[in-house]
């Protein structure tokens, strides 16, 4: 199993980034590594969304359930795709009036153990760089 920790500081309120992070459909125009996403549930508390990623030779897709806890935590679930494993959290804590601190962990590992090998590494890049996209993202935001 691998675990990728990454955070950063925002000067822009959590609801923006959840917002952000949330927006699934939005993913493919701004991340250059997923190719397609798609929503198949959403409500209030969960979001149910399938996410196509292509890195070099890392091509495929996942599903995921999220649970949501408005403006300040979303839990990941794997629902399906080529893991064993895979879980993640995002917690977004406030700090003063305006800014929050953005804190991603996920853990993962391969179903296949040769899959493993050759794409653990690409996939925690990938993951590592959702933190920078979705704060460059949040800072674009008037």
């Amino acid at each position: 199993m691998r675990e990728v920790k990454h955070s950063a500081l925002v000067g822009k309120p959590p609801g923006l980034l959840f917002g952000l992070i949330n927006d699934i459909e939005s993913y493919p125009h701004f991340l250059p590594w997923c190719t397609h996403s798609k929503v198949q549930s959403r409500s209030e508390r969960e979001i149910v969304a399938t996410i196509g990623v292509k890195r070099g030779l890392l091509v495929g897709e996942f599903t995921t359930r999220n649970e949501l806890e408005a403006d300040r935590r979303i839990v990941m679930h794997l629902v399906s795709g080529p893991f064993r494993m895979l879980e993640g959290e995002w917690l977004l804590t406030p700090i003063g009036d305006e800014g929050c601190r953005a804190d991603l962990t996920m853990r993962f590992a391969f179903k296949n153990s040769l899959s493993g090998l050759l794409f653990e590494q690409k996939f925690a890049e990938t993951a590592a760089s959702l933190v920078d996209a979705f704060v460059a993202r949040a800072r674009a935001q008037p």
